[in-house]
């Protein structure tokens, strides 16, 4: 695995916040031994978001390594500018294969057809198999391995806050997975809070802050499940001003604040999930999808989360050196 230089990339790609599309420069002459250079066009969620960021950055990396440019498109969490961005993509700039990151397939219809009308074979990071995708990874899995993880650590009894995010495809499905396993918990209580992006740290406090203002400690078992990292440390942000130290925060992505986190004992656990190689494996399948033609059949790449907490992060981070830079 090579999670490497997570948060630079974060910072190179939020750049693009600014712009709103900006392209990595290569060499001409460098096509990777072949004809003129192509060009892979990405959609992504949050550039900014660490995990969306490494699933960028392994793209870029597998891309770049076969002499291809990379063009990336930060949309906010915006559909209609992802959308906006595959129709550009695939007339004005007229790139060699899309990646879209963390749409929800039904949403991106508009930029799909153009897709599909250009020739365009388009992977998504999370989203699901339908017509003009040719690869996707699984969303739902490393939700499922989250709230049994937390299960298992929390118990059977007890209050827990979910702060969602239905927009994004990881994060709906991540939800669907939570929603399905707490359904056989009855003695345990949810309220769920839903958070928007941008905004989506500053969510994460105010619905803490609130929360925990109606649930005092009192021996009862508190928890604050995150589908992501960024609202998860929001919560902890809130737990910290209302000086509590009985609520335990669970969450999923592993960016480096997060683990850092874990190691100081106020995110009591992650599950981690390897961006990198999932973009990696993404832009493979674009290749090997070319190479089949005709012959392709969609796949969907499925690549284990970690789980990370107090008793594993040394070792974790002994196996991932790079993942808190």
């Amino acid at each position: 695995m090579k999670t490497k230089h997570i948060l630079a990339a974060a910072l190179a790609v939020g750049a693009l916040v600014l712009s709103g599309c900006a392209a990595a420069e290569a060499d001409p002459s460098d096509d990777g031994g072949g004809g003129e250079e192509k060009t892979l066009g990405i959609v992504a969620l949050v550039a900014t978001d660490a995990l969306n960021a490494a699933v960028i950055e392994g793209a870029t990396e597998a891309a770049e390594a076969e002499g291809w440019n990379v063009v990336v498109t930060d949309t906010q969490g915006s559909a209609d500018k992802a959308n906006s961005a595959m129709t550009a993509f695939s007339t004005t700039q007229k790139v060699d294969a899309i990646l879209v990151s963390a749409f929800a397939s039904s949403s991106i219809g508009a930029g799909l057809q153009s897709a599909t009308a250009a020739g365009i074979p388009v992977v998504s990071w999370g989203g699901e198999l339908i017509d003009g995708i040719v690869a996707t990874t699984s969303a739902q899995k490393v939700g499922e391995d989250s709230v049994n993880a937390m299960l298992d650590d929390f118990g059977d009894t007890g209050e827990v806050l979910a702060l969602t995010y239905h927009t994004g495809v990881l994060c709906l499905y991540r939800g669907i997975a939570f929603d399905a396993e707490m359904e056989g918990h009855p003695d345990i209580a949810v309220t769920a809070n839903e958070v928007a992006i941008p905004g989506q740290v500053e969510d994460g406090t105010a619905f803490t802050a609130a929360w925990l203002a109606s649930h005092p400690a009192d021996g009862t078992p508190y928890a604050i499940w995150g589908a992501w990292d960024e609202p998860g440390l929001g919560a902890i942000a809130a737990i910290n001003q209302a000086g509590r130290d009985d609520v335990k925060v669970y969450s999923i992505n592993g960016a480096p604040g997060a683990l850092q986190a874990v190691k100081d004992g106020t995110m009591t656990q992650i599950i981690w999930q390897d961006g990198f190689k999932e973009g990696q494996e993404l832009f493979q399948a674009v290749l090997d999808s070319e190479a089949a033609g005709d012959e392709w059949e969609p796949v969907t790449i499925d690549v284990p989360g970690v789980l990370v907490d107090s008793s594993t992060i040394e070792q974790f981070l002994t196996d991932h050196p790079d993942a808190l830079s």
